[in-house]
């Protein structure tokens, strides 16, 4: 009988806290007393907006790995979003992959976080997004980034975060004890979420972490760079891998930086690693203006990814991939991987290419998620889908039509609203429905939440690849890989593309 009072009395303190949590409501956390606001989209969500999870990156600090935020003991105003990462790749063409369309600056390493503790579970699943844009754009202020729907409907936490970019993220230099500063900053705020999320009431055993496009390479460069301190439960890349985003092959940055440095009257590639006290005391918009790439002059990419970008370091990044999931030197925890049917029409200017080399820069995406899914699906429970929804308002111009790159996420997070000019069609929000049904399913229980609403597992000889959509459609149908994969088996289009599939793999000639 006293256990039976006590655990119903520990049951009613925390019923009653739960539904007596006020939307926005002030929570202690290690970057000090937050205080939110409702989200004016979801009144009963939470939204925790421009949380900082690291100190401000600059000065000594910025091509240094991230510091932890300290809190000054002030109280923090979370109500709107944080600046996002300067950098030096802006351009037309970046608003497609997520640009930044706020300020932008180097104090920049802030967090974003939509909940709603009062109903459902106490201890929520939580998802933490990496956004996309080839690692030279993005920013979790975007529109279509916003979780409150995720949070109000399926019951998850949802959390974006903000990482460096461009230069300032990827210096590469090999005088830095860090090439790769924007990849620890996503570590960073991953810990900041383990350590504190259970106030906001999620469940830091249960972290799901996803992302499209650079933020989906960085889900997979994660995987294989914390098996020791995972962190996160379960993985969802969207049109990326380790092997879709590695940049070994783009430019001599070394060569970059020296130039950089010349112009601004800080040394040159005799002077090393002199340089660079030298060019951190110059302002952003000094290192911006001798760093930025020209406009694409490609008849066919409309864009200049430039030099400033992700570089093997043996930490974050390696060039041994394939080596390492033949030995399961990987984080062993389920995914959920995919793409979507036409990734490239972002990328490509008009009519200028041929339907058959649409389909060869498509496979990038496509064969890479193959071979993640096939050799993680001997170890880990593993669901591969690919998303063919093409539908009226989703087309970049009147000749140009079919499911791009990045698509797919204004479903998923419900906002089309936010970035499409004309409606979704009935069709359309079905299939929205149900692909967040999944991806929080999987998210709730990584083992078997798809299991539950019939996803079959991935198996490379059955028809196990789940195909989201089509033409005006919300039908879901299913695909063997020899049906779909077929585009992977053309003679020289991984061997030009990645240099094979052994070590080196993932060193790409040309990425559009």
């Amino acid at each position: 009988m006293p256990n039976y009072l006590l655990l119903s009395l520990l049951s009613f303190i925390t019923v009653q806290a739960q539904s007596t949590f006020r939307a926005g409501q002030t929570v202690k956390t290690t970057s000090g007393d937050i205080t939110g606001q409702p989200s004016s989209w979801k009144p009963e969500v939470s939204e925790y907006l421009g949380i900082p999870y690291a100190e401000p990156p600059v000065g000594k600090l910025r091509w240094a790995a991230p510091v932890a935020a300290k809190g000054s003991g002030k109280a923090i105003n979370a109500t709107k979003y944080g600046f996002s990462c300067s950098t030096a790749n802006n351009s037309p063409a970046s608003a497609a992959m997520g640009g930044a369309t706020d300020t932008q600056k180097e104090d920049c390493l802030f967090l974003n976080l939509w909940t709603k503790p009062q109903t459902g579970e106490k201890k929520k699943a939580v998802m933490v997004w990496i956004y996309g844009g080839a690692f030279i754009v993005g920013s979790g202020s975007n529109k279509g980034y916003n979780g409150a729907l995720l949070a109000d409907e399926h019951d998850v936490i949802v959390v974006n975060l903000n990482y460096r970019i461009s230069v300032f993220g990827f210096p590469g230099m090999s005088f830095l004890p860090d090439k790769n500063v924007g990849l620890l900053d996503q570590r960073m705020a991953l810990e900041w979420v383990r350590d504190n999320i259970e106030k906001f009431g999620g469940d830091p055993s249960r972290i799901t972490l996803f992302g499209q496009s650079a933020g989906a390479a960085s889900v997979d460069y994660y995987a294989y760079a914390y098996t020791k301190d995972p962190i996160v439960n379960a993985f969802i890349p969207q049109s990326g891998t380790s092997s879709t985003m590695s940049f070994s092959g783009f430019g001599n940055v070394s060569e970059a930086w020296y130039k950089a440095s010349e112009k601004l009257g800080c040394g040159t590639a005799a002077d090393g690693e002199k340089t660079l006290d030298c060019m951190r005391t110059k302002s952003t918009d000094d290192i911006i203006s001798v760093v930025k790439p020209p406009p694409s002059n490609s008849s066919t990419s409309a864009l200049n990814f430039g030099v400033f970008l992700p570089r093997v370091d043996g930490k974050t990044v390696f060039d041994d991939y394939a080596a390492r999931t033949a030995a399961g030197n990987y984080i062993k925890k389920p995914v959920l991987i995919g793409n979507v049917e036409n990734e490239m029409i972002t990328f490509i200017r008009g009519n200028s290419v041929s339907a058959s080399f649409k389909k060869s820069l498509t496979a990038v995406f496509s064969c890479a998620a193959a071979t993640v899914a096939k050799a993680r699906t001997t170890k880990v429970p593993t669901w591969r889908y690919s998303y063919a929804g093409d539908y009226p308002n989703q087309n970049t111009a009147a000749d140009v039509s079919g499911p791009w790159h990045g698509s797919e996420i204004g479903l998923i997070f419900g906002t089309t609203q936010f970035t499409r000019k004309s409606p979704d069609s009935p069709e359309q929000l079905q299939l929205a429905k149900t692909m967040r049904e999944a991806w929080t399913a999987f998210a709730k229980k990584p083992e078997s939440g798809l299991d539950t609403l019939k996803w079959p597992r991935y198996d490379p000889e059955k028809p196990t690849i789940v195909i989201l959509g089509g033409v005006n459609s919300s039908a879901i149908t299913y695909k063997t890989s020899a049906e779909y994969d077929k585009t992977c088996s053309l003679s020289g289009i991984l061997s030009s593309m990645f240099g094979g599939l052994g070590k080196g793999s993932s060193t790409p000639k040309r990425l559009i």
